[in-house]
């Protein structure tokens, strides 16, 4: 999942809306049937995003919980490696 994913599926349905559009009787209805394509687009993605988000959480509170040092270890190092990686795009 990637904003150019996104960016390119919003853009065949844009593109899909325009090549219609001198053809279709009712604008009105189309602007609302492309509009409720774009809302699923964007739900689905953004279903997808919390979902890898829980999964990273679900994660890292794994190997911390772990009674297995070395696990614990690297969830330590990873957590700093990534909020290092956030405050650099920040």
């Amino acid at each position: 999942m990637s904003t150019e994913d996104f960016r390119s599926e919003a853009r065949e349905i844009l593109a899909r809306l325009i090549a219609e559009a001198p053809s279709a009787a009712d604008r009105e209805s189309l602007l609302d049937n492309y509009a409720d394509d774009l809302t699923r687009l964007y739900g689905r993605y953004a279903h997808q995003l919390l979902h890898e988000v829980i999964e990273d959480a679900r994660t890292r509170l794994d190997a911390r919980l772990s009674p297995d040092p070395i696990r614990q270890t690297i969830a330590t190092v990873q957590t700093t490696v990534q909020d290092v990686w956030k405050s650099l795009w920040q």
